[in-house]
């Protein structure tokens, strides 16, 4: 018997459980001044340019070959002739005389060699009566034609590396572009908060030395302060922001990564609004059945942009090979995301790593749940994922996907969704081994009645409850690894 891991919870903020450690050394720290580049749109756009001009250059080279072409046939059958007929006392009848005659034949010995590697009767019978050494000539073309089927083997899998590198450099293109136009100053905004943060942060005895207000996504404010308190005392970043929602009007809230304290030191310190949603989360995850390890790997995510994203990985197969299969996808996944790219972007990009990486042969599904805790929007990528169920009032709808898994194709493969979300509504998902582990008729209807029943308002219980019920139903023992994530929102 397996054993069986029901742990995790948090609420965002940060989870309190998780299966790694997303970031290494979360603890706040403080920042010199270049922490915090100040994005210029003008720089970010030449940037932009120069990553467009190398991206064109991979896509001007050469794109793959499904067969030989006529060009490939000309050289083989020329080394075909040197190697076979230079010292034949016939080659003058065959090349000159019944040059076309000859050039058929070749052609048909080269159709039957590569359809199924035989020759019929009466291309063979036909070569015995044109050439002095057909089987010498059969020969030849055999090893020939097997050389360039690994040339072109290996010219495609090149071309395909080329693809991939250009796909990342475009992606790279278009997300400079997109912060290019996404970050606007603000000029009169900040000078009008300067004045009256200036002096609000008089009486905590810190000083303001610099300012920078920035409108992201036309909506949302982002604030930079460059600060430094007296040397007799120490403010925390959560009390400047306290004073900074007073004169912003709008409540603000350190970013993830800010510094937790203003000390005597001059230090950049980011500010970002704070969230009208929070999202409770919660894991359940069990292991097949004689494996030490789990083949499934997820992460929790949350954004200074406001957006929490929860990500479940499934490697083919299971054990060892299937956990780092996962477990890079989800590396990749979320370095991609927290480098701001969008998530359909990080897909495309992540696919194309996993091309790059040709000899392992790496497998993987991606199920990637984003969720603005502005709007309470969530947007749902699958790649080869298993179904995910969003439970709302008494309704649970079923989003499912019919994609190949991630790295399987040179052009990523995935489906997009957008849904509203309400506050009480859950996003419940899982692995294809939780679904398989249910009778093979309706199973999705089965997971949704399951789901339904195991419905609290504790995410940690949710989870712990449907994989329970999910276990029972196979006897106590795992067929596949099994894992379910649940994520609950509420308004503040």
């Amino acid at each position: 018997m397996c054993a069986m891991t029901l742990t995790g919870t948090g609420i965002w903020g940060w989870p309190a459980v998780k299966n790694r450690i997303l970031r290494k050394g979360t603890e706040r720290r403080g920042y010199d001044s270049s922490a915090y580049p100040r994005p210029e749109k003008e720089q970010l756009e030449r940037y932009a340019e120069a990553f467009y001009g190398l991206s064109k250059l991979f896509q001007a080279m050469p794109c793959q070959k499904e067969r030989l072409g006529d060009v490939d046939l000309e050289e083989l059958f020329q080394g075909v002739k040197e190697q076979v007929c230079a010292g034949c006392g016939r080659r003058d009848d065959c090349w000159e005389a019944q040059y076309f005659d000859s050039c058929q034949i070749f052609y048909d010995v080269f159709e039957g060699l590569r359809s199924d590697g035989e020759l019929s009767a009466q291309v063979g019978g036909r070569l015995e009566a044109q050439c002095a050494y057909p089987e010498l000539l059969i020969g030849v073309m055999r090893e020939r034609y097997g050389q360039a089927r690994t040339e072109l083997m290996w010219s495609n899998r090149m071309m395909e590396q080329r693809t991939a590198a250009g796909e990342q450099i475009y992606q790279t293109a278009e997300l400079l572009r997109r912060t290019a136009d996404g970050f606007s100053s603000a000029p009169e905004r900040e000078n009008r908060i300067r004045k009256k943060l200036r002096r609000e942060l008089k009486y905590l005895d810190v000083e303001l030395c610099e300012i920078r207000v920035f409108v992201c996504d036309e909506t949302r404010t982002e604030i930079y302060l460059l600060l430094r308190a007296d040397k007799r005392v120490c403010v925390s970043a959560k009390s400047v922001a306290e004073v900074l929602s007073e004169c912003c009007g709008e409540k603000m809230r350190p970013a993830w990564n800010c510094r937790a304290a203003v000390d005597d030191r001059p230090v950049y310190f980011h500010f970002v609004p704070d969230t009208k949603y929070q999202i409770f989360c919660g894991i359940s995850r069990i292991t097949k059945a004689g494996e030490m390890v789990s083949g499934d790997n997820y992460a929790f995510l949350q954004k200074d942009t406001g957006k929490v994203v929860m990500s479940l990985a499934d490697g083919m197969g299971s054990g060892v090979r299937a956990c780092q299969e996962s477990e890079k996808v989800i590396e990749l996944l979320e370095q991609f995301l927290d480098a701001g790219f969008p998530q359909e972007t990080a897909v495309r990009m992540i696919n194309s790593c996993i091309l790059l990486q040709n000899r392992q042969q790496i497998f993987s599904t991606i199920d990637l749940c984003m969720v603005d805790l502005y709007s309470a929007g969530c947007d749902i990528i699958k790649s080869g994922a298993a179904s995910t169920f969003l439970y709302q009032g008494n309704e649970i709808e079923v989003i499912s996907s019919s994609v190949f898994p991630t790295g399987v194709m040179q052009q990523s493969d995935y489906e997009s969704m957008h849904r509203q979300l309400a506050p009480g509504s859950s996003i419940v998902m899982m692995t294809d081994g939780v679904l398989e582990a249910l009778p093979p008729q309706e199973r999705e209807r089965s997971m949704a009645e399951l789901i339904g029943k195991s419905a609290t308002r504790n995410a940690k219980e949710y989870a712990r409850r449907l994989m329970e019920k999910v276990y029972l139903m196979q006897k106590l023992q795992a067929r596949d690894d099994m894992t379910i994530l649940v994520g609950t929102i509420w308004e503040k």
